[in-house]
């Protein structure tokens, strides 16, 4: 099927698309990551610390917390869940492949993951599922794979803690149009689901023989590592169930189940209108900025239509969201007091001289006293300015982050130790807390 509407979905049994997805995964089991390959770095979606400050814009820290991870296939999501919580307190995961669940349980022991379990569990029915509910929830990839999405949807809110938050991930209509105008070109050849390597390889030599300046051509190159393994042509082309969703549908479809969408999770550039349109177009960005979210997410999706193949995004119960956030005025950031964000603390860097270092080494390994460059640029994969790279100076990193890595401050004393330069202070610490760099605790 080619990006079933839900129409087409109800024309065939819930049980029926449960067990021919469930079939495909036994198969080919997914994602085809090797066991022993180490998750390096965090995944933002994956991060409590970052969907909770969406939330409520407090930092919450997940230690304790108790995860979900709803379609853990073959466990790389559950390593990137490990990885992005320090301090967790358990993460669970549930698929309907035991061929995968086998490989997630190699991966468990051969990294020697803390607390982390798996076990059989259908997302459509939660009497397979462990009990107890969840501090936060991670299902990427999966629900638009089920034969009822909602449903789904209703199953995890069900198991959501009152003030958890969900971290999904569903394919974007938009973004895989081409994707999907290629399954219906294959259905006419007679190359249709389920997948056999006959099938595979028809696919793989018709990726090879696509004229240089064709669009299948540029697909087939900007996918060219990823469709090595089978598995990875088997889940775009011959899925048995595949439903995606605009980016514009997303409120509504959480809606259904109970749940309100909080925002995109900060991945590379997706959703980034500055990567897209110029600063010096004004009237643009003073346009943009004045539309609510959703809307501004879905200008982007228009203007960049093949761009955005998933939808990465947080949401939680209805009602347990800040729905407007205070302005960043002086009296704002005094009242407040801050601290930088854990996360960078473990996986930010900084260039020093001509080297990039991990910014955990200014907190042991160098002593801060004798730095003498002025420049110290900050990497932080979430910052929302292109390249990732936040230009900066030894007295920011070194007299304003530093002191913040270990113990929060209020705005107040940050402002009286620094007195002589409180306009500037305003602007950095307004835009770092735009950045997720410094996350502000109360």
């Amino acid at each position: 099927m080619g990006g079933n509407t839900w129409e087409e979905v109800l024309l065939v049994s819930e049980a029926e698309i449960t067990q021919a997805v469930q079939a495909q995964y036994e198969t080919f089991p997914y994602p085809p990551i090797p066991y022993d390959r180490p998750f390096e770095g965090f995944s933002s979606l994956g991060s409590y610390t970052l969907a909770q400050y969406a939330r409520t814009r407090r930092l919450q820290e997940p230690t304790g917390a108790r995860f979900l991870v709803a379609g853990c296939g073959t466990g790389w999501e559950l390593h990137g869940i490990v990885a992005s919580n320090p301090g967790y307190g358990s993460v669970v995961g549930i698929d309907i492949s035991r061929p995968a669940l086998e490989i997630a349980q190699k991966r468990i022991k051969h990294h020697g993951l803390r607390n982390c379990s798996v076990q059989y569990g259908d997302l459509l029915d939660p009497s397979t599922w462990p009990e107890g509910s969840f501090d936060m929830i991670s299902s990427y990839g999966v629900i638009h794979h089920t034969a009822d999405p909602v449903k789904a949807l209703s199953n995890l809110a069900s198991r959501l803690a009152p003030d958890g938050v969900m971290a999904l991930m569903l394919y974007n209509h938009s973004g895989r149009w081409h994707l999907y105008r290629i399954r219906r070109a294959l259905e006419l050849l007679g190359i249709t689901p389920p997948a056999t390597p006959e099938k595979i390889e028809f696919v793989r030599q018709l990726l090879k023989a696509a004229h240089p300046a064709s669009m299948l051509a540029w697909h087939a190159k900007a996918h060219e590592e990823y469709y090595l393994p089978d598995e990875n042509i088997v889940d775009n082309f011959f899925h048995a169930n595949d439903i995606p969703f605009d980016i514009g549908e997303i409120p509504d479809l959480v809606a259904q189940a109970g749940l309100e969408f909080i925002d995109v999770a900060p991945y590379l550039d997706y959703w980034n209108a500055r990567s897209l349109i110029a600063a010096t177009h004004l009237e643009f960005h003073r346009r943009y900025e004045a539309l609510a979210r959703i809307d501004q997410l879905r200008v982007i999706e228009y203007l960049e239509p093949l761009y955005h193949t998933q939808n990465l995004f947080w949401c939680c119960h209805q009602g347990q969201k800040i729905t407007t956030w205070d302005p960043f005025t002086a009296e704002f950031f005094k009242g407040s007091r801050w601290q930088l964000n854990p996360l960078f603390v473990r996986y930010g860097s900084v260039r020093y001289w001509d080297q990039k270092i991990p910014f955990s080494d200014l907190l042991g390994k160098l002593d801060p006293a004798q730095i003498l460059t002025q420049k110290m640029d900050i990497f932080w994969p979430v910052a929302r300015i292109p390249g990732k790279m936040m230009a900066s100076t030894r007295y920011q990193v070194v007299e304003l982050l530093l002191p913040l890595a270990n113990q929060a401050r209020s705005g107040a004393e940050i402002l009286a130790t620094h007195e002589e330069r409180a306009d500037h202070l305003l602007n950095l610490f307004r835009q770092w807390e735009a950045d997720r760099l410094v996350l502000r605790v109360a």
